[in-house]
């Protein structure tokens, strides 16, 4: 084993990274890596701004009116409040850390460092986002197969529809950098807010979908009987 693969992980070859100095640093690091075929330092705080919106505009949202109906305004709303204050400090103390060693790539890095530079905390981040990864690919692949089974009327199977949308993912996943995801980040959270949008306009003109009004009202009507919604039937 040569002295390149002792080094800790994070190690940018050619820079010593000591944390003294963060900003001189970050400028060897950046300026090392642009050395490379593959360069992956090229965030800017603009493409980062549409990559978190990209990130935090989902499917996941539209969950949020439901949490408050359970819930109801005031717990719902003090909820989210407690979970925004523990995110902004949980990103603060992140970001702090991560200037203090701007060697840390990623969250593997950052769980080597933070937990005494243990090799077995590196490989246990790395288990960590990799189930997470699984977990949400999978959870993305059901919500497309979803939608395009609504959105076709169930023309095919949805074994199929998922085959469909993993092929479409691992087509869109093929960048090796966040270079151009940035930048379908901002198509993506754009269709996002659209479909949030139409989702909140149906919910407010109908109580339910159509389609689902339609396969409970067929029953009954094939025994004769019809019900409206709040009227008794008479016994």
């Amino acid at each position: 084993m040569n002295d390149i693969e002792k080094k800790e992980p994070g190690y940018a070859l050619g820079v010593d990274v000591d944390g003294s100095d963060s900003f001189d640093t970050i400028t060897a690091l950046v300026a090392e890596d642009h050395q490379h075929e593959i360069k992956l330092r090229t965030m800017s705080w603009h493409k980062t701004a549409c990559l978190l919106a990209g990130e935090q505009v989902c499917l996941a949202i539209m969950a949020q009116s439901w949490s408050l109906s359970v819930l109801g305004w005031v717990p719902g709303i003090i909820t989210m409040i407690l979970c925004a204050l523990i995110f902004w400090y949980t990103s603060m103390t992140m970001h702090k850390y991560i200037m203090k060693y701007p060697q840390i790539k990623d969250i593997c890095d950052f769980g080597y460092y933070i937990f005494g530079r243990s090799k077995a905390a590196w490989y246990f981040s790395a288990f960590m986002l990799l189930a997470n990864n699984i977990l949400l690919i999978g959870f993305h692949v059901l919500t497309g197969a979803k939608v395009l089974n609504t959105l076709s009327d169930h023309s095919l199977c949805t074994a199929v529809f998922s085959v469909i949308t993993t092929i479409m993912g691992i087509i869109m996943s093929m960048p090796r950098t966040l270079h151009h995801v940035s930048f379908m980040s901002m198509f993506s959270s754009a269709c996002m807010g659209i479909a949030i949008i139409l989702f909140l306009v149906f919910a407010g003109i109908e109580p339910a979908p159509s389609m689902a009004t339609r396969a409970t009202t067929q029953p009954m009507a094939s025994l004769g009987h019809t019900h409206s919604p709040g009227r008794e039937q008479p016994g």
